[in-house]
């Protein structure tokens, strides 16, 4: 029996607007959904999820009618400039869509005021009841799980996750003995994808890839069965998958289940 509650994440979804998403994950098999709050590029649609809008009334409605849970938001960037009172409304809404894990990326080569900067976004989200989780990715300034674990021992907190994510997991030449360094309170969630087993040279298609071009589990070369069985037998799972090409023209729905059935073989 399959014991890892399954997510439709946001950027799997994100050309509908997430009442849409929640019903299309509720109609496709899904427990949860991971929702955008904030934008995670300038060009990344935004559908005002921050405040007391239509669009987070709407989600709202859509989560109590189909029982769908949000199991994380996103996404936070660690950014020289970050200031945790412009992130106020993301937490007040993150809290009020009973979310529990939020994502966070690193993007700041300091890594003192990063990790001041984590400390002070921990504390502030266990108010909210919301747990960080740092993503590394191969192409910002934390790029492995060495990474994320240096930034948390700086930041002093005891309450920051490890997101481990397919594509960037392989991508940044990890290794599966590395997941055993990372004590279990620290994994909260994973993303689940699928990718051509060669790395790209291009740092643009390394990112074009992550961010427009996965692939379905199990029709890449990733070696997700390996990563699954070095991870708990419990842990959540995101299906963060976005797709291109004649997949990607699919209709939401239709990308949905696809992606839910091909899962079921990897969990």
């Amino acid at each position: 029996m399959n014991m890892r509650p399954l997510s439709l994440a946001a950027l799997t979804m994100l050309d509908v607007p997430p009442p849409e998403q929640v019903r299309i994950a509720a109609l496709t098999g899904y427990s949860h959904v991971g929702l955008r709050l904030l934008p995670a590029t300038p060009d990344d649609p935004d559908y005002d999820m921050l405040g007391d809008t239509l669009t987070v009334r709407e989600t709202l409605a859509a989560l109590r009618d189909t029982g769908i849970r949000v199991s994380d938001v996103e996404i936070v960037r660690l950014t020289p400039d970050f200031t945790l009172e412009a992130l106020r409304p993301f937490l007040e809404t993150a809290a009020r869509l009973e979310a529990r894990q939020v994502l966070v990326a690193g993007n700041d080569d300091n890594l003192n005021r990063s990790a001041d900067n984590l400390a002070r976004l921990a504390q502030a989200g266990e108010a909210y009841g919301l747990t960080m989780n740092l993503e590394p990715m191969p192409w910002t300034q934390m790029r492995t799980l060495a990474d994320a674990q240096a930034l948390i021992n700086a930041s002093g907190q005891n309450n920051v996750g490890i997101l481990v994510d397919a594509i960037h997991f392989w991508r940044a030449g990890e290794s599966l003995a590395t997941l055993a360094t990372l004590a279990p309170h620290q994994l909260n969630y994973m993303q689940l994808c699928d990718a051509p087993a060669q790395t790209p040279t291009d740092p643009q298609e390394l990112i074009y890839q992550a961010r427009c071009a996965r692939k379905v589990p199990g029709e890449g070369g990733l070696d997700l069965l390996g990563l699954m069985a070095a991870l708990p037998s419990t842990l959540p799972v995101s299906l963060e998958v976005p797709l291109s090409g004649i997949q990607g023209a699919m209709p939401a729905k239709q990308r949905a289940q696809l992606l839910f059935n091909a899962a079921q073989s990897f969990l």
